[in-house]
């Protein structure tokens, strides 16, 4: 039998691995062996955390930035609830959800009544229902007061008092989304918690 070249056995002994591998793929195929495939799912993400806006009967009725696995209790207690707040009829187990909106009815509130503007007019915890029910008269307000408007920071609220000083009181309610940084959405949203002087 003639000798093979290196070369010649180089590509015998290549064959012969790979005739190995083959069939030991169709061996295993053959009796139904194969890996396991292992799927694995990630959990989507969910927010870090959570803004809320709390209303009602709280001393500082605005927007809260908190934790997502928060509760609504943890809300309350940032925004100080008024001693007349009736916290039986909120669930402060409950957790939060990003773009919650957090009413806290005042003891003695009819059910059916959305406590909007309850606590808007409110400097401190012991205020009474009558001060606090008073909207924010965007003609007359302070930046401060201003602020506690969802969504109005220092910067917003000082846009407002600089625009009606300029061009004069606002004649409605309307005339707010020509300030910039204002929404026709903000004014809508507003609509139960400000007049221009005019709705008394």
């Amino acid at each position: 039998m003639p000798r093979l070249s290196l070369k010649s056995r180089q590509v015998f002994a290549i064959g012969v691995l790979l005739g190995g591998w083959i069939g030991f793929g169709l061996a295993r195929l053959a009796t139904g062996e194969s890996d396991d495939l292992v799927l694995r799912i990630e959990p989507i993400a969910t927010p870090a955390v959570a803004v809320v806006y709390v209303r009602g009967a709280v001393a500082r009725p605005g927007l809260y930035t908190l934790p997502a696995d928060a509760r609504v209790a943890h809300a309350v207690e940032r925004a100080g609830p008024r001693s007349d707040a009736d916290l039986a009829r909120v669930s402060m187990a409950e957790r939060v959800r990003d773009g919650q909106t957090i009413d806290v009815p005042a003891v003695g509130q009819p059910a059916e009544d959305t406590p909007t503007a309850v606590g808007l007019g409110a400097t401190d915890v012991g205020a009474s229902p009558e001060e606090g029910s008073r909207k924010i008269d965007v003609n007359r307000a302070s930046a401060a007061e201003l602020e506690r408007l969802p969504g109005v920071g220092p910067a917003l609220a000082e846009r407002i008092v600089a625009y009606r000083e300029r061009y004069g009181p606002f004649q409605s309610s309307h005339d707010l989304a020509r300030v910039p940084g204002i929404s026709e959405r903000m004014v809508a949203e507003w609509a139960d918690l400000i007049t221009v002087g005019s709705e008394e």
